[in-house]
């Protein structure tokens, strides 16, 4: 995978893998999906805990963006199955488009979400 991007609609979470998938910053609700769906692609992001022994789970983030094409299925179904709309692809290639708009996530594409002219300045 190796597609151009458009510029993100929205920030992406802290520690992502460059590329044109993403979470939405401060979106991710650790409904725990995505880290079963695709774990070779989405973990999630831990901080220490200042009060116990352990690490408190934060979000999800794409640490890693599809390298082979079944990664590739399980981001887009990742995509089309989060309950909050927090996956987003801001590629460009038309067959990722194409089956992203066809599983019902023409949504989470920002290259085909319409801009505000100031926005594309």
């Amino acid at each position: 995978m190796n597609d151009k991007m458009v510029t993100p609609l929205y920030e992406r979470e802290h520690g992502s893998a460059p590329g044109p998938f993403y979470v939405v910053k401060d979106q991710c609700i650790t409904c725990s999906l995505p880290t079963e769906t695709a774990p070779e692609n989405i973990r999630y992001h831990e901080r220490p805990c200042t009060s116990c022994p352990t690490s408190v789970t934060e979000h999800c983030v794409v640490t890693r963006q599809p390298g082979c094409a079944e990664e590739l299925d399980r981001m887009i179904e990742v995509v089309a199955a989060s309950c909050v709309a927090a996956y987003r692809y801001c590629g460009t290639d038309p067959e990722i488009l194409r089956r992203l708009v066809e599983a019902g996530c023409k949504e989470a594409c920002d290259a085909l979400v319409p801009r505000r002219q100031d926005d594309m300045a």
